[in-house]
Formats: C-alpha cells, sequence, structure tokens
C-alpha cells in the first residue's frame, strides 16, 4: 500500500485495527505525538473519500471520534468504500486552542501523506476549519506549489460551505475559510447536510489572497 511505503521510508509506525466492524490503519510517529495518516474501510474497493482536517485528535486505528464517525456517514452517502483522513498539522490534539502556529509549520513527510491520500480519492472533503485554514496558506507562502496541489483536484473537491470570517482583523482583507464538521458551538449544524462541490470563485477566494 502506498501510505505504508511512504511510513517505512520515514521510520514511521503503521498500526492496524478495528472498531465496531470497521478496519483502521494509522501512521505514527514513534512517540504517538503525530498522526500522519488514518484510514478507515467498511468494504473492500478503490472509491476513497479523503478528508483533510486541521489536526488529529483521539480517533485511530482502533477507535473512533464524533468528527470521524461524520465524515464515515459523509463518504458512505457518497457511495465509498473507505475513508482517508490527513491533516494540516499532523500534531494530535484534542483541543485547537494548544496549537499555536509553529504546529502548522510545513512538514515533507505530512505532505506525502495528503497528496498520496488527494490522488488516491474519489472525492477530497476539505474541513480544516479557520485556525486550519491558517495554517495552509502559512505553508503556501513558503511552499508555493501547494495551490496546485489543490487546483489539481478542484474537480472532485467539495465542502460544507465556504464562510467569511467576522474576525475585524481581516476587515481590510477578507479571509474565507471552510468549516470544521463539527464547528465549536454548533457541533450538529452539518450533521444532516450535504456536502457541496468547490467553485472556481470560491477556490480563489480560499487559496489566493
Amino acid at each position: 500500500m502506498w501510505f505504508v511505503q511512504i511510513a517505512n521510508s520515514n521510520q514511521l509506525q503503521i498500526k492496524t485495527g478495528s472498531f465496531e466492524g470497521i478496519t483502521g490503519n494509522a501512521a505514527f510517529n514513534s512517540n504517538r505525538s503525530r498522526r500522519y495518516f488514518l484510514e478507515k474501510r467498511w468494504e473492500q474497493g478503490g472509491k476513497i473519500l479523503t478528508a483533510i482536517m486541521m489536526n488529529p485528535s483521539n480517533a485511530a486505528h482502533n477507535k473512533s471520534d464524533k468528527t470521524v464517525d461524520q465524515l464515515i456517514n459523509v463518504a458512505r452517502n457518497q457511495s465509498c468504500h473507505a475513508l482517508y483522513v490527513v491533516n494540516v498539522s499532523s500534531v494530535i490534539d484534542g483541543s485547537s486552542s494548544n496549537l499555536n502556529t509553529s504546529k502548522f509549520a510545513y512538514d515533507p513527510i505530512n505532505w506525502s501523506f495528503i497528496t498520496g491520500a488527494i490522488s488516491e480519492a474519489k472525492i477530497v472533503f476539505i474541513g480544516w476549519g479557520l485556525k486550519g485554514h491558517n495554517g495552509i496558506l502559512m505553508q503556501q507562502k513558503s511552499n508555493p506549489s501547494i495551490i496546485n496541489t489543490f487546483r489539481n483536484a478542484l474537480n472532485k473537491t467539495y465542502c460544507y460551505e465556504v464562510l467569511k470570517s467576522t474576525d475585524k482583523k481581516y476587515v481590510n482583507k477578507p479571509l474565507h475559510y471552510v468549516p470544521h464538521p463539527r464547528p465549536l458551538y454548533e457541533q450538529d449544524k452539518y450533521i444532516d447536510v450535504e456536502i457541496q462541490k468547490l467553485n472556481d470563485f470560491e477556490f480563489t477566494r480560499l487559496f489566493i489572497r
């Protein structure tokens, strides 16, 4: 498998398990402080939904969380066989407030998993939230080719919606972003909402500032 090859070439651990009848694979660093990749598979087949999120929380090869459960439902509704989850930052932390700017520094190992997961996907879902979006923009400054990774996948990229930040610090230069599937103060907001295909105008608003 492609993710096993990346893990082996970077001395990462691949863990395999199952949870509630769904098999799982995950790539971790040696002290389990970073998760680079998560697969949840309920059926054999090549139809993959790749979700790109802000950072990992507690879901793993042998356990899940409410966000991953929601993403599994999205993938199943799209007739996919498995879910891949990759993240803007690989640092495991269930509280986004603990993630400072340094945690979003460009990481070539992490990006090898992101690009691989995008390449394998039938559908790419982006749901990294405002903080994750700032992380993407920061990484894009040091590695401008990142925008091409997303541009080349535009025809299969989806989100719940594109929002405009209401933070006053962006009043002169508006910031648009994609919401997390379970926003902090409205965790059930998108439970029954269909994902929407990202269009050219929204792509420009997100990635070109």
